[in-house]
């Protein structure tokens, strides 16, 4: 009878184990294994998420690595819900949560928001270019809706060599692809709210 009650109990935790997973975190469960994490609910296509690996793929190769995770509604946070719709404070939480495994720099892209973080903390640096890889990534929405606007973005001249300029690019490029996919994301969901309330 002992052993039928631990056969039973050791049968209950395998099942449980997939269940407690599944309710954790599932863009650090992704992200140990993959630089992208991009949910089926997010309406992006398979082309696009294979555009966004590729580059990212393309960054680490010379020397810029970036994991992204595409948060695209609050079943997406699994047990982390709170922190839904609330970028700069999951960036940081996402980044602890892979650090074990993976210190590099973390992108999260929201309906709302983005924000970067790297090795459990928040990167301010590269903040401010991800704030102008958004504004192009406005520019070009608009721009396939046929709408043309302009950026008020200053040039500074100086330093920084070449290859760094180049990987800030690479980096632009990877950000920009990841807040367009969400961007598009949120465009989508709010159309049928502005057709009703008018």
């Amino acid at each position: 009878m002992g052993k039928k009650a631990l056969l039973f109990a050791v049968l209950a935790c395998l099942a449980a184990a997939p269940l407690a997973r599944a309710d954790g975190d599932p863009a650090s469960d992704w992200l140990l294994v993959q630089s992208a994490f991009v949910p089926p609910d997010a309406g992006v296509s398979s082309a696009d998420a294979k555009k966004l690996t590729s580059l990212l793929a393309d960054a680490k190769a010379k020397g810029y690595t970036l994991h992204v995770a595409l948060i695209s509604s609050r079943y997406d946070m699994g047990a982390v819900t709170i922190l839904y719709k609330k970028p700069h404070q999951y960036a940081p939480f996402l980044s602890t949560e892979l650090r074990f495994v993976y210190k590099g720099r973390v992108l999260v892209v929201m309906p709302n928001g983005y924000a970067i973080a790297r090795d459990g903390k928040a990167d301010p640096a590269e903040q401010k270019v991800l704030a102008a890889a958004a504004e192009r990534a406005v520019q070009a929405l608009a721009a396939n809706a046929g709408i043309h606007v302009s950026a008020s973005i200053k040039q500074t001249g100086g330093g920084g060599s070449s290859s760094r300029d180049r990987l800030f690019i690479i980096a632009g490029g990877a950000a920009l692809i990841a807040i367009a996919l969400g961007l598009s994301f949120w465009r989508r969901r709010a159309a049928p709210a502005r057709r009703r309330s008018r």
